[in-house]
C-alpha cells in the first residue's frame, strides 16, 4: 500500500483531469499541501500532494491550472480524503466552494482515539504505524520557487505517501476498540464551513487577555479586530502582519479617544496612525457609545482555592475515564472547560450547551462524569496488557 518512487509535477489541466479519475475510482486518498502563509491575506498554496496505495503525485497550483475540479473532488463525501492535521489544508474548499471538505479522515485526530499522544506529529506517527522514518522535515522552505528542488520534491512526496497504508491499518485498530464511529463524527467536523474565514463575533475573543476586559472595552476591542480583518484583508497581509495583537488589545484595554493618545501607543505603526487614526478613535468612540445590552461580554470566573481543587479533580477523573478507553483527554475536553463544568454543576445550573456534552464526547466520558459527580457510580481502576483500563 506504499507507492514507490518519485511523484511526478502535473502542470497541466490534463494530467490533473487524469489524476482526479484515477482518485475517484479508486475512492480513497491521502491529501496534503505545501503553503507560505506570512506574506498574503490567504496563504498562498504552492504544492498539492496526493497519493493512493496505487500510485503519488504532485500538482503545481502555480501554472495555469483551474483547481476547481479538485476541490469539488475534496467536497464529494463519495471519496474519503486522508489528511493529518488537515484543518489548513481544507480552508481553500470553503473559500472557493462556499461548502466544506467532505468524508475526512484526519490521521492525527484518529491517533486520539487509539491510545497514541494528541496531538502526534505525521514523522512520529508513520513510524508509530508503518514502521517507516520519513527525513528531517522543511521548518522553512521557498515553496514558490520553480523548479522545486529535489529535496522539496522527496520531503512534499513523503507527506502522503505513508498515508494510505496509515489510515487502512488505524481503521482495524479503531474498529477493535470500539471508537471508529468516535473518530469519524470528530474528523468531520473539519468540513463545518464556519470555522473558516473570519468571524466577527468570535475572533476578537481569541486575543490573549480579551477575557479580563469589561463589556464596554470589549466592544472596543471587537471593533478594532473587525476593522484590522478589512485592512488586511485590502492590503493582503495577514492580520497579525498589518497590526498585532498587543496593540488591539492595549488599545481596547485603554480607548484611543484623541489624537494625542494615539501618538503614544507602543506598536502602533506610523502609516497606520497617520493615515488612519481618525477611524481608531472614530470606532472607539463609537463602539464606547453603544448600549449596554449590545456589548460583547465573557464568562472568566476565578474559582476559590477549594473549588479549583475539586475542579482539578474532575479534571483528574476525565483524565482515567479517557485512559481507560485509550482516547488522549487533550482530544476531548480541557482543564478550562472542566472549570466550567464544576461552576455548572455546583450552582445546578444545566451543562448540556458545553462541547463536552454534545455528539460523541458525552457518549464517551461526560455521562460518565455526571454520573461520578452525582455519586452514582464509582471508578476501579487496573492494569492490563500494558496499559491502564477505568471501568465505571
Amino acid at each position: 500500500m506504499i507507492p514507490r518512487g518519485q511523484a511526478p509535477l502535473i502542470e497541466t489541466s490534463e494530467g490533473l483531469a487524469e489524476l482526479l479519475d484515477h482518485l475517484r475510482a479508486i475512492g480513497t486518498f491521502a491529501y496534503d499541501s505545501e503553503f507560505i502563509g506570512e506574506l498574503t491575506y490567504h496563504p498562498k498554496l504552492c504544492v498539492i500532494q496526493v497519493a493512493t496505495a496505487q500510485r503519488v503525485a504532485l500538482v503545481d497550483p502555480l501554472a495555469e491550472i483551474d483547481l476547481t475540479p479538485f476541490w469539488e473532488v475534496l467536497a464529494d463525501a463519495s471519496v474519503r480524503k486522508i489528511v493529518h492535521a488537515g484543518q489548513q489544508d481544507l480552508e481553500p474548499v470553503v473559500r472557493h466552494l462556499k461548502r466544506g471538505a467532505a468524508n475526512i479522515f484526519d490521521t492525527q485526530i484518529a491517533a486520539g482515539f487509539m491510545g497514541l499522544p494528541y496531538p502526534v506529529s505525521l514523522t512520529k506517527l508513520v513510524a508509530e504505524i508503518a514502521g517507516a522514518k520519513l527525513g528531517k522535515g522543511l521548518t522553512f522552505s521557498h515553496w514558490d520557487q520553480r523548479p522545486l528542488s529535489s529535496q522539496q520534491l522527496h520531503y512534499a512526496t513523503d507527506d502522503v505517501r505513508y498515508l494510505p497504508l496509515v489510515h487502512d491499518e488505524m481503521l482495524k485498530q479503531l474498529d477493535a476498540l470500539g471508537h471508529t464511529k468516535w473518530a469519524l463524527e470528530e474528523c468531520a467536523t473539519l468540513g463545518d464551513p464556519s470555522q473558516f474565514g473570519f468571524n466577527p463575533d468570535a475572533h476578537f475573543l481569541r486575543i490573549r487577555g480579551a477575557n479580563s476586559l469589561s463589556p464596554a472595552n470589549l466592544a472596543v476591542l471587537r471593533a478594532l479586530t473587525i476593522w484590522r480583518d478589512e485592512n488586511a484583508r485590502r492590503e493582503n497581509v495577514p492580520p497579525r502582519t498589518f497590526l498585532r495583537d498587543e496593540v488591539l488589545f492595549d488599545m481596547a484595554r485603554s480607548p484611543i479617544k484623541n489624537a494625542e493618545k494615539l501618538a503614544k501607543v507602543r506598536g502602533l505603526p506610523r502609516p497606520v496612525e497617520h493615515e488612519q487614526g481618525h477611524e481608531i478613535i472614530a470606532l472607539t468612540e463609537k463602539a464606547l457609545a453603544a448600549p449596554a445590552s449590545s456589548m460583547p461580554t465573557t464568562r472568566d470566573v476565578e474559582l476559590s482555592p477549594v473549588d479549583r481543587f475539586r475542579s482539578d479533580a474532575l479534571w483528574s477523573a476525565v483524565e482515567v475515564i479517557c485512559s481507560g478507553q485509550s482516547i488522549d483527554p487533550a482530544l476531548v475536553t480541557s482543564r478550562v472547560e472542566m472549570s466550567e463544568l464544576y461552576r455548572r454543576l455546583s450552582s445546578n445550573e444545566d451543562p448540556s450547551d458545553l462541547r463536552l456534552m454534545k455528539g460523541w464526547r458525552r457518549e464517551a466520558v461526560g455521562e460518565k462524569l455526571l454520573s461520578l459527580y452525582a455519586g452514582k457510580a464509582k471508578i476501579s481502576l487496573r492494569w492490563s496488557e500494558g496499559s491502564l483500563r477505568a471501568d465505571l
